[in-house]
């Protein structure tokens, strides 16, 4: 006898069948992650959670990667070389000459007796009109303050022994220092006892006095002519006050005669003056070297000693005075 299934459960058996496989497959693959699970567990040392799987992203395949830059490499800063410093050329010694041994001068003796003025070497200086002081101001270097066109003495220079030289017994009326009054008594004394009386015409004169002095000359003759006549304020010995013009007792001012030296008076003390410290100033024939017009009047008193030298070495008081500066 046959058996006829009934149709409805063929068609249920069919319907089941994927499905079981779908469930046997998941059975399966939880089955292999518990496994796979287990053994990394095992082998960590202590069981992890199981992390269901994760679906990995669907790649695009029409996407083109997108490049990644290749990073530029920073510049590395090259270093500035040094320069390289030169060698120093180290100087060759130079052998040393021994110095050549100089005797040692032996000192000269001095002699005993002071040596005479060392002789004019050349000069003084032309006769310029310059304004100089003077080196020796002092009132006690009267004999030897040296007074010409170029040095003068300052404006206020007085001595304060000034006396009258009615003292000397010649006539009164002039200045003259003290210490000029002793000799010129003597030699006015000799001068009435040869005969040939003398007088003064002129003593010590100060800046102010010597500057009207110059300028009355200047209004005689002119600038130019004063200067060879008469000296400038400051530079005229008058203002030492140990300076005399003389003349011939009862006689002209000395300029009025042609060459009062030529008179007996004057003649006298041209041969005579230095014996007292008294020396002519301005010699005949020595403008070049005095700077002023022939003078025989004009006596400036140095001292003896100073006067006598001057007269013996025949020259122009002005010389031997450049010397002693």
């Amino acid at each position: 006898m046959t058996v006829r299934h009934p149709s409805t459960a063929r068609s249920n058996i069919a319907v089941a069948s994927p499905t079981m496989a779908f469930i046997g497959a998941v059975v399966l693959t939880l089955t292999l992650s518990i496994v796979l699970a287990s053994f990394r567990a095992g082998g960590a040392g202590s069981p992890s959670p199981v992390t269901p799987p994760v679906a990995s992203p669907t790649v695009d395949p029409t996407s083109e990667p997108t490049a990644t830059p290749t990073p530029s490499p920073s510049p590395t800063a090259t270093p500035t070389p040094s320069p390289t410093p030169s060698p120093t050329a180290t100087p060759t010694p130079q052998p040393t000459v021994a110095p050549t041994p100089v005797p040692t001068p032996l000192p000269t003796p001095r002699p005993s007796v002071a040596p005479a003025p060392p002789p004019v070497t050349g000069g003084p200086p032309v006769c310029e009109y310059l304004d100089v002081l003077t080196k020796h101001v002092g009132y006690g270097e009267w004999a030897i303050s040296l007074l010409d066109t170029i040095f003068h003495l300052p404006s206020g220079y007085a001595p304060g022994d000034l006396v009258d030289s009615g003292a000397a017994g010649v006539n009164g009326g002039y200045l003259l220092r003290s210490i000029v009054i002793a000799d010129l008594a003597a030699l006015a004394a000799d001068a009435r006892a040869n005969g040939t009386p003398i007088k003064l015409v002129s003593g010590y004169r100060s800046y102010a006095q010597q500057q009207a002095t110059f300028d009355y000359w200047v209004s005689v003759g002119g600038y130019k002519q004063a200067l060879r006549t008469s000296a400038r304020a400051g530079h005229s010995e008058h203002q030492l006050g140990t300076v005399i013009d003389v003349t011939s007792d009862g006689g002209a001012a000395p300029w009025e005669y042609a060459d009062w030296a030529t008179t007996p008076a004057g003649a006298w003390m041209a041969a005579n003056a230095w014996r007292y410290g008294f020396v002519m100033s301005y010699p005949r024939g020595a403008y070049d070297q005095s700077c002023y017009d022939y003078e025989p009047w004009h006596y400036r008193y140095v001292g003896r000693d100073l006067a006598a030298h001057i007269a013996g070495s025949g020259r122009v008081p002005r010389l031997v005075l450049w010397e002693l500066q």
